[in-house]
């Protein structure tokens, strides 16, 4: 009879310590829920604060060139005397790195098209890299700022923005594959566009160019790109000399050439190739006709050859 009350005893411990455990579990349980609906809360809070901040930034870019007006052709009666050639200029000056440099001309009535010239040759900016800087200009200076080239150090253009880029620029921020390429084949054609050609011929190799010897003598021109110093012929010297010019008392100099030293009398002459009109000192060649145009003629210019179309593209440095 004295095990009954023992075990009822037992048996009371047992549901009050499984009652314990299942409230401390639940209250385990509970608390972990709060924790987790309390993270929840403050993830949600801190994406909302993210995404209002987002917001307030993009909205800043958006605005923050806008103080005068909400496009270049508003801001035109805000500011007294100011041309768009100056406020894409100003605009330009703000958004650009501080060591490019920018130029804005008029191509046609309200049409215009922003220069930029970059420092850097060895890292030239990307396609996207240069998007990123000119989106700004390009939303607060449409529909006015037509096309953007980019050149390099070299005033060579390697990018070319147009209308379209432009225009879909102003819409969204990304440009496709295909659209990159455009923009990198058209600033080639560009540099081409915006340069002096100088067509030539190739005889046995060799490229000649028409030129004029002293205003007046017509000859080809055998091109040498590793000739410091032009040389025309004995003969073009003679058809160009005029009264009083002494030949007799030319100084000379000794250049090394694949048959030897050669001395030749120094003589200056104008030379003028492609509308491009240079007084040089020019060796004069006493041993057969040939004139070679050295590279002193392209001291000022950049220059590309194109052998497929039989053309060298000239532009200023």
């Amino acid at each position: 009879m004295k095990t009954k009350p023992l075990k009822v005893f037992i048996i009371l411990v047992v549901v009050i310590l499984i009652e314990i455990a299942a409230f401390y579990i639940s209250v385990i349980h509970k608390k972990a829920k709060l924790e987790e609906e309390y993270k929840l809360k403050i993830k949600v809070i801190e994406v909302k604060k993210e995404q209002e901040k987002n917001k307030m930034e993009d909205n800043f870019e958006q605005s923050k060139y806008l103080s005068s007006g909400n496009n270049v052709y508003e801001r035109i009666y805000n500011q007294q005397g100011q041309r768009i050639i100056t406020l894409i200029s100003r605009l330009s000056q703000e958004v650009l790195p501080e060591d490019w440099n920018n130029d804005v001309k008029v191509e046609e009535f309200t049409n215009f098209i922003l220069l930029v010239q970059v420092k850097n040759d060895r890292n030239k900016p990307s396609v996207n890299q240069v998007t990123k800087y000119i989106i700004p200009i390009v939303r607060h200076a449409y529909p006015y700022l037509k096309n953007v080239a980019v050149f390099d150090k070299h005033h060579r253009c390697y990018l070319y923005f147009d209308e379209n880029t432009l225009e879909y620029l102003n819409k969204f921020d990304d440009l496709s594959s295909i659209a990159i390429d455009r923009i990198k084949r058209r600033g080639n054609a560009f540099t081409k566009f915006n340069s002096i050609s100088i067509d030539f011929q190739q005889i046995e190799g060799h490229i000649f160019v028409p030129a004029i010897v002293g205003g007046a003598y017509e000859c080809l021109m055998m091109l040498d790109t590793g000739a410091s110093m032009t040389v025309i012929s004995k003969e073009s010297v003679e058809r160009t000399t005029y009264e009083g010019e002494n030949l007799s008392k030319l100084e000379t100099r000794t250049f090394s050439t694949a048959k030897g030293l050669m001395t030749c009398p120094i003589i200056k002459r104008n030379i003028s190739i492609a509308g491009i009109d240079k007084k040089l000192p020019v060796a004069i060649n006493v041993n057969d006709r040939l004139n070679l145009l050295g590279v002193d003629f392209f001291k000022d210019y950049n220059y590309i050859i194109d052998s497929m179309d039989n053309c060298i593209y000239i532009w200023s440095k």
